[in-house]
Protein backbone atom coordinates (compact mmCIF):
# COMPACT_ATOMS: atom_id res chain seq x y z
CA UNK A 1 0.00 0.00 0.00
CA UNK A 2 2.66 2.26 0.62
CA UNK A 3 4.81 1.53 -2.36
CA UNK A 4 1.24 2.57 -4.34
CA UNK A 5 1.02 5.39 -2.06
CA UNK A 6 4.36 7.02 -3.08
CA UNK A 7 3.77 6.22 -7.32
CA UNK A 8 0.52 7.85 -7.02
CA UNK A 9 2.15 10.64 -5.45
CA UNK A 10 4.79 10.58 -7.86
CA UNK A 11 2.86 10.69 -11.14
CA UNK A 12 0.29 13.41 -9.51
CA UNK A 13 3.35 15.57 -9.12
CA UNK A 14 4.59 14.72 -13.16
CA UNK A 15 1.50 15.93 -14.21
CA UNK A 16 1.54 18.63 -12.18
CA UNK A 17 5.26 20.23 -13.01
CA UNK A 18 4.05 22.53 -15.95
CA UNK A 19 1.61 24.80 -13.94
CA UNK A 20 3.87 25.20 -10.67
CA UNK A 21 4.92 28.85 -10.65
CA UNK A 22 3.24 29.89 -14.03
CA UNK A 23 1.29 32.77 -12.87
CA UNK A 24 -2.32 32.90 -13.31
CA UNK A 25 -3.81 34.82 -16.39
CA UNK A 26 -7.63 35.77 -16.14
CA UNK A 27 -8.39 36.38 -20.31
CA UNK A 28 -10.97 35.18 -22.51
CA UNK A 29 -7.87 33.73 -24.93
CA UNK A 30 -4.93 33.01 -22.17
CA UNK A 31 -2.64 31.35 -25.45
CA UNK A 32 -2.53 35.33 -27.05
CA UNK A 33 -0.53 36.74 -23.99
CA UNK A 34 2.73 36.23 -23.48
CA UNK A 35 4.60 36.65 -19.44
CA UNK A 36 4.11 40.51 -19.42
CA UNK A 37 0.42 40.66 -20.46
CA UNK A 38 1.87 41.29 -24.25
CA UNK A 39 -0.94 39.68 -27.02
CA UNK A 40 1.69 37.63 -29.44
CA UNK A 41 0.16 38.44 -32.68
CA UNK A 42 -0.59 35.54 -35.29
CA UNK A 43 -3.57 37.53 -37.08
CA UNK A 44 -3.67 40.80 -38.98
CA UNK A 45 -5.02 43.78 -36.71
CA UNK A 46 -5.86 47.05 -37.93
CA UNK A 47 -5.80 49.35 -34.81
CA UNK A 48 -2.52 50.64 -33.43
CA UNK A 49 -1.46 47.86 -31.13
CA UNK A 50 -0.74 48.61 -27.68
CA UNK A 51 -1.17 45.58 -25.05
CA UNK A 52 0.52 45.70 -21.76
CA UNK A 53 3.71 45.63 -19.90
CA UNK A 54 6.93 48.47 -20.51
CA UNK A 55 8.58 48.47 -23.99
CA UNK A 56 10.84 46.66 -25.42
CA UNK A 57 14.37 47.75 -24.86
CA UNK A 58 16.40 47.34 -28.08
CA UNK A 59 19.49 48.42 -26.17
CA UNK A 60 20.84 50.29 -28.92
CA UNK A 61 24.65 52.00 -28.97
CA UNK A 62 25.19 53.72 -32.36
CA UNK A 63 28.41 53.22 -34.04
CA UNK A 64 30.24 55.77 -35.91
CA UNK A 65 31.64 54.04 -39.50
CA UNK A 66 32.53 57.52 -40.74
CA UNK A 67 32.85 61.02 -40.55
CA UNK A 68 28.84 61.31 -41.13
CA UNK A 69 27.50 57.71 -40.49
CA UNK A 70 26.41 56.02 -37.88
CA UNK A 71 24.96 52.64 -37.06
CA UNK A 72 23.08 49.98 -35.31
CA UNK A 73 24.26 46.54 -35.84
CA UNK A 74 21.69 43.78 -35.28
CA UNK A 75 22.40 40.16 -34.36
CA UNK A 76 23.43 37.62 -36.35
CA UNK A 77 19.78 35.70 -36.39
CA UNK A 78 16.92 35.34 -37.72
CA UNK A 79 13.73 37.39 -36.11
CA UNK A 80 12.63 36.46 -33.01
CA UNK A 81 10.47 36.86 -29.59
CA UNK A 82 13.70 36.61 -28.38
CA UNK A 83 15.83 39.52 -30.35
CA UNK A 84 12.48 41.45 -31.04
CA UNK A 85 13.46 41.97 -34.88
CA UNK A 86 16.74 43.70 -34.23
CA UNK A 87 18.63 41.27 -36.31
CA UNK A 88 19.56 44.17 -39.75
CA UNK A 89 21.63 46.79 -39.67
CA UNK A 90 19.85 50.33 -39.82
CA UNK A 91 22.54 53.94 -39.99
CA UNK A 92 21.78 57.41 -39.72
CA UNK A 93 23.45 59.84 -42.11
CA UNK A 94 24.86 62.96 -40.41
CA UNK A 95 23.53 65.86 -42.90
CA UNK A 96 23.93 69.92 -42.00
CA UNK A 97 20.21 70.86 -40.27
CA UNK A 98 18.85 67.01 -40.52
CA UNK A 99 19.53 62.96 -39.68
CA UNK A 100 18.67 60.72 -42.56
CA UNK A 101 18.08 57.28 -41.61
CA UNK A 102 18.77 54.54 -44.04
CA UNK A 103 16.70 51.18 -43.16
CA UNK A 104 14.73 52.24 -40.15
CA UNK A 105 15.05 49.09 -38.56
CA UNK A 106 11.74 46.26 -38.00
CA UNK A 107 9.63 48.28 -35.62
CA UNK A 108 8.25 51.89 -34.68
CA UNK A 109 9.76 51.29 -31.24
CA UNK A 110 13.15 50.46 -32.55
CA UNK A 111 12.84 53.50 -34.94
CA UNK A 112 11.83 55.69 -31.66
CA UNK A 113 14.73 54.26 -29.75
CA UNK A 114 17.09 54.87 -32.38
CA UNK A 115 16.49 58.65 -33.07
CA UNK A 116 16.59 59.09 -29.23
CA UNK A 117 20.59 58.09 -29.60
CA UNK A 118 21.17 60.12 -32.58
CA UNK A 119 19.85 62.96 -31.20
CA UNK A 120 22.10 62.99 -27.68
CA UNK A 121 24.40 63.64 -30.70
CA UNK A 122 22.79 66.40 -32.76
CA UNK A 123 19.13 67.16 -31.89
CA UNK A 124 18.28 67.66 -35.79
CA UNK A 125 14.39 66.50 -37.35
CA UNK A 126 14.39 63.64 -39.75
CA UNK A 127 12.89 64.93 -42.93
CA UNK A 128 13.89 62.10 -45.21
CA UNK A 129 14.26 57.96 -44.94
CA UNK A 130 15.82 55.96 -47.36
CA UNK A 131 14.27 51.88 -47.56
CA UNK A 132 17.17 49.82 -49.06
CA UNK A 133 14.34 46.65 -50.30
CA UNK A 134 11.10 45.78 -49.35
CA UNK A 135 12.22 43.07 -46.20
CA UNK A 136 10.32 44.12 -42.97
CA UNK A 137 12.85 43.96 -40.54
CA UNK A 138 14.26 47.09 -42.46
CA UNK A 139 11.44 49.57 -42.92
CA UNK A 140 8.44 49.07 -40.20
CA UNK A 141 10.31 51.69 -37.90
CA UNK A 142 8.82 53.93 -41.13
CA UNK A 143 5.76 55.18 -39.46
CA UNK A 144 7.56 57.08 -36.20
CA UNK A 145 9.25 59.31 -38.38
CA UNK A 146 6.17 59.80 -40.67
CA UNK A 147 4.46 60.36 -37.58
CA UNK A 148 6.83 62.22 -35.89
CA UNK A 149 8.53 64.39 -38.58
CA UNK A 150 5.88 63.88 -41.48
CA UNK A 151 9.42 62.67 -43.03
CA UNK A 152 9.55 61.69 -46.95
CA UNK A 153 10.16 57.91 -47.47
CA UNK A 154 11.78 56.88 -50.56
CA UNK A 155 12.34 53.41 -51.53
CA UNK A 156 11.18 50.74 -53.78
CA UNK A 157 7.67 50.53 -54.60
CA UNK A 158 7.52 46.86 -54.16
CA UNK A 159 6.42 47.91 -50.76
CA UNK A 160 3.71 49.70 -51.41
CA UNK A 161 2.57 46.93 -53.75
CA UNK A 162 3.43 43.56 -51.66
CA UNK A 163 3.02 44.82 -48.11
CA UNK A 164 0.63 47.46 -46.54
CA UNK A 165 -2.29 47.60 -44.09
CA UNK A 166 -5.08 48.38 -43.37
CA UNK A 167 -6.33 47.04 -46.71
CA UNK A 168 -5.86 50.04 -49.40
CA UNK A 169 -6.17 50.61 -53.04
CA UNK A 170 -2.20 50.95 -54.46
CA UNK A 171 -1.88 52.70 -58.06
CA UNK A 172 1.23 50.80 -59.61
CA UNK A 173 3.01 53.96 -60.61
CA UNK A 174 6.00 56.26 -60.16
CA UNK A 175 8.70 53.68 -61.34
CA UNK A 176 10.23 52.70 -64.80
CA UNK A 177 7.60 50.28 -66.61
CA UNK A 178 4.26 51.38 -63.98
CA UNK A 179 1.27 50.96 -65.40
CA UNK A 180 -1.15 52.97 -63.53
CA UNK A 181 -3.02 50.12 -62.57
CA UNK A 182 -5.11 49.76 -59.08
CA UNK A 183 -4.50 47.10 -57.18
CA UNK A 184 -6.95 46.04 -54.77
CA UNK A 185 -5.42 43.17 -52.44
CA UNK A 186 -4.40 42.28 -49.01
CA UNK A 187 -1.03 42.54 -49.32
CA UNK A 188 1.26 39.98 -47.81
CA UNK A 189 1.54 40.26 -43.77
CA UNK A 190 4.54 40.90 -42.21
CA UNK A 191 7.30 38.44 -40.51
CA UNK A 192 7.45 40.95 -37.06
CA UNK A 193 3.66 41.88 -36.93
CA UNK A 194 3.09 38.12 -37.12
CA UNK A 195 6.01 36.81 -34.73
CA UNK A 196 6.55 39.96 -32.11
CA UNK A 197 5.47 40.07 -28.77
CA UNK A 198 3.40 43.58 -28.00
CA UNK A 199 5.90 45.13 -26.09
CA UNK A 200 8.27 45.64 -29.31
CA UNK A 201 5.40 45.84 -32.06
CA UNK A 202 3.01 48.33 -30.76
CA UNK A 203 2.51 51.35 -32.30
CA UNK A 204 3.78 49.98 -35.60
CA UNK A 205 1.77 50.24 -38.75
CA UNK A 206 2.75 49.83 -42.53
CA UNK A 207 2.97 53.12 -44.19
CA UNK A 208 3.43 53.78 -48.00
CA UNK A 209 6.91 55.01 -49.87
CA UNK A 210 6.36 58.10 -51.18
CA UNK A 211 8.62 58.38 -53.98
CA UNK A 212 10.08 55.29 -55.65
CA UNK A 213 13.60 55.40 -58.11
CA UNK A 214 12.66 55.73 -61.97
CA UNK A 215 16.25 55.40 -63.23
CA UNK A 216 18.84 53.16 -62.24
CA UNK A 217 20.45 56.06 -60.57
CA UNK A 218 19.61 58.77 -58.75
CA UNK A 219 21.45 61.45 -57.89
CA UNK A 220 20.63 63.60 -54.67
CA UNK A 221 21.96 66.28 -52.33
CA UNK A 222 20.06 66.33 -49.04
CA UNK A 223 21.34 68.71 -46.50
CA UNK A 224 24.69 69.16 -47.69
CA UNK A 225 25.01 65.29 -48.57
CA UNK A 226 25.69 64.21 -51.78
CA UNK A 227 23.72 60.59 -51.81
CA UNK A 228 23.77 58.30 -55.64
CA UNK A 229 20.83 55.87 -54.95
CA UNK A 230 21.08 52.90 -57.23
CA UNK A 231 18.65 50.94 -58.25
CA UNK A 232 19.94 46.93 -59.13
CA UNK A 233 16.57 45.50 -60.04
CA UNK A 234 16.00 42.21 -59.04
CA UNK A 235 18.62 40.92 -56.47
CA UNK A 236 18.32 39.78 -53.01
CA UNK A 237 14.38 40.70 -53.31
CA UNK A 238 11.94 42.21 -56.02
CA UNK A 239 13.51 45.74 -56.25
CA UNK A 240 16.84 46.16 -54.28
CA UNK A 241 18.90 49.46 -54.14
CA UNK A 242 22.07 50.56 -52.34
CA UNK A 243 23.34 54.20 -51.27
CA UNK A 244 26.85 55.65 -52.27
CA UNK A 245 28.15 58.70 -50.41
CA UNK A 246 30.56 59.63 -53.11
CA UNK A 247 32.40 62.39 -50.59
CA UNK A 248 32.69 60.05 -47.37
CA UNK A 249 33.55 56.95 -49.68
CA UNK A 250 30.72 55.17 -48.12
CA UNK A 251 28.38 52.19 -48.86
CA UNK A 252 25.32 51.45 -47.74
CA UNK A 253 24.30 48.06 -49.16
CA UNK A 254 21.17 46.36 -47.64
CA UNK A 255 20.97 43.04 -47.73
CA UNK A 256 22.61 42.86 -51.00
CA UNK A 257 25.85 42.49 -48.98
CA UNK A 258 26.26 40.38 -45.74
CA UNK A 259 29.09 39.12 -43.73
CA UNK A 260 30.01 36.92 -40.77
CA UNK A 261 26.54 34.92 -41.91
CA UNK A 262 24.92 32.83 -44.78
CA UNK A 263 22.47 35.02 -46.85
CA UNK A 264 19.45 34.07 -47.72
CA UNK A 265 17.93 34.04 -51.13
CA UNK A 266 14.64 33.09 -50.93
CA UNK A 267 13.11 35.85 -52.48
CA UNK A 268 16.23 36.59 -54.40
CA UNK A 269 17.79 35.14 -57.83
CA UNK A 270 21.58 34.62 -58.34
CA UNK A 271 22.48 35.74 -62.29
CA UNK A 272 19.50 36.22 -65.08
CA UNK A 273 19.41 37.72 -68.06
CA UNK A 274 16.23 40.81 -68.27
CA UNK A 275 13.80 41.03 -71.15
CA UNK A 276 16.10 44.01 -71.69
CA UNK A 277 19.27 41.70 -72.43
CA UNK A 278 20.96 43.07 -69.08
CA UNK A 279 22.23 41.07 -66.29
CA UNK A 280 20.58 41.14 -62.57
CA UNK A 281 20.64 39.51 -59.76
CA UNK A 282 22.77 39.11 -56.72
CA UNK A 283 26.07 39.01 -58.85
CA UNK A 284 25.76 41.66 -60.60
CA UNK A 285 24.37 43.88 -58.09
CA UNK A 286 27.99 43.50 -55.66
CA UNK A 287 29.55 43.81 -59.15
CA UNK A 288 27.73 47.54 -59.21
CA UNK A 289 29.07 48.25 -55.48
CA UNK A 290 32.44 47.34 -56.49
CA UNK A 291 32.93 49.57 -58.75
CA UNK A 292 32.43 52.47 -56.54
CA UNK A 293 35.15 54.01 -55.15
CA UNK A 294 34.74 53.28 -51.33
CA UNK A 295 36.78 52.67 -48.08
CA UNK A 296 33.94 51.62 -45.65
CA UNK A 297 30.99 49.44 -46.45
CA UNK A 298 27.58 48.69 -44.23
CA UNK A 299 26.20 45.44 -45.46
CA UNK A 300 22.57 44.50 -44.76
CA UNK A 301 24.05 42.15 -41.91
CA UNK A 302 27.27 41.68 -40.55
CA UNK A 303 30.13 43.54 -38.54
CA UNK A 304 32.73 44.00 -41.38
CA UNK A 305 32.87 47.65 -42.82
CA UNK A 306 36.42 48.02 -44.19
CA UNK A 307 37.76 47.24 -47.45
CA UNK A 308 37.07 43.32 -47.47
CA UNK A 309 33.55 44.20 -46.24
CA UNK A 310 32.62 42.25 -49.87
CA UNK A 311 34.50 39.58 -50.04
CA UNK A 312 32.40 37.07 -48.36
CA UNK A 313 29.39 38.22 -51.07
CA UNK A 314 31.64 38.34 -54.05
CA UNK A 315 33.09 34.00 -52.87
CA UNK A 316 29.42 33.17 -51.84
CA UNK A 317 27.42 33.93 -54.81
CA UNK A 318 30.25 32.99 -57.44
CA UNK A 319 31.37 29.98 -56.30
CA UNK A 320 27.23 28.86 -55.86
CA UNK A 321 27.13 29.94 -59.45
CA UNK A 322 30.13 28.07 -61.04
CA UNK A 323 29.44 24.74 -58.45
CA UNK A 324 25.95 24.78 -59.28
CA UNK A 325 26.34 25.43 -63.26
CA UNK A 326 29.26 22.48 -62.88
CA UNK A 327 27.00 19.74 -61.35
CA UNK A 328 24.34 20.60 -63.98
CA UNK A 329 26.87 19.96 -66.92
CA UNK A 330 28.03 16.64 -64.71
CA UNK A 331 24.44 15.55 -64.58
CA UNK A 332 23.41 15.60 -60.93
CA UNK A 333 19.89 15.93 -60.53
CA UNK A 334 18.32 18.67 -58.74
CA UNK A 335 17.30 16.43 -55.90
CA UNK A 336 20.88 15.75 -54.98
CA UNK A 337 22.26 19.25 -55.50
CA UNK A 338 22.76 19.72 -51.66
CA UNK A 339 24.52 16.76 -50.96
CA UNK A 340 27.28 17.99 -54.59
CA UNK A 341 27.28 21.92 -53.75
CA UNK A 342 27.73 22.14 -50.28
CA UNK A 343 29.59 25.52 -50.00
CA UNK A 344 32.11 24.08 -46.90
CA UNK A 345 33.73 27.27 -47.13
CA UNK A 346 31.26 28.91 -44.92
CA UNK A 347 30.29 25.96 -43.00
CA UNK A 348 31.56 28.49 -39.81
CA UNK A 349 29.19 31.24 -40.89
CA UNK A 350 25.99 32.05 -39.27
CA UNK A 351 22.83 30.22 -40.53
CA UNK A 352 24.63 28.43 -42.63
CA UNK A 353 23.10 25.09 -42.31
CA UNK A 354 19.54 26.58 -42.39
CA UNK A 355 20.09 28.82 -45.29
CA UNK A 356 22.97 27.49 -47.44
CA UNK A 357 21.02 24.27 -48.74
CA UNK A 358 18.03 26.11 -49.64
CA UNK A 359 20.24 29.25 -51.81
CA UNK A 360 21.56 26.09 -53.69
CA UNK A 361 18.67 24.65 -54.56
CA UNK A 362 16.88 27.66 -55.85
CA UNK A 363 20.24 28.04 -57.23
CA UNK A 364 19.79 24.93 -59.45
CA UNK A 365 16.50 26.06 -60.67
CA UNK A 366 17.86 29.54 -61.72
CA UNK A 367 20.72 28.14 -63.57
CA UNK A 368 19.28 25.28 -65.12
CA UNK A 369 18.16 27.59 -67.83
CA UNK A 370 21.17 30.19 -67.98
CA UNK A 371 22.68 30.90 -71.17
CA UNK A 372 25.36 32.80 -70.92
CA UNK A 373 26.21 35.56 -72.87
CA UNK A 374 28.21 35.62 -75.90
CA UNK A 375 30.79 37.87 -74.13
CA UNK A 376 31.28 35.66 -71.32
CA UNK A 377 31.42 32.88 -73.56
CA UNK A 378 34.40 34.43 -75.83
CA UNK A 379 36.08 34.73 -72.16
CA UNK A 380 35.84 31.23 -71.24
CA UNK A 381 36.95 30.22 -74.64
CA UNK A 382 40.30 32.13 -74.16
CA UNK A 383 40.69 31.09 -70.67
Amino acid sequence: MKKLLILLAIVAFAIAMPFIGNKHITTDNPSKLDGDGNFILYDFQKTIRDGGGPDWDYNLKPVQVSDRVYCFFGEMDMPTAANAGGMSNSCFIKGNTEWIPWDSGPSYKFAEQAYAEMKKIADMPVKTVFVSHEHDDHWLGNNYYKENFNAHIIGPNSVNVNYYGPRLNVKDEGHEGATGEVNDFPGMQTRMIKALYQNAIRKTQLVTVDQSPTEKITMLEISGVKIEYVTVGYAHSEMDTFAYLPDDKVVLTGDLVMNGRVTSNRDGQLLVINDKGEAEGQIPAVEAINARDWDNIVPGHGFIVNASGADEAVLYFNLTKDRVLQAIEDGVSQGDITKVVTLEEFRDKDLYYLLSPGNVYRAYEELEMYEAPEEEEDEDEEA
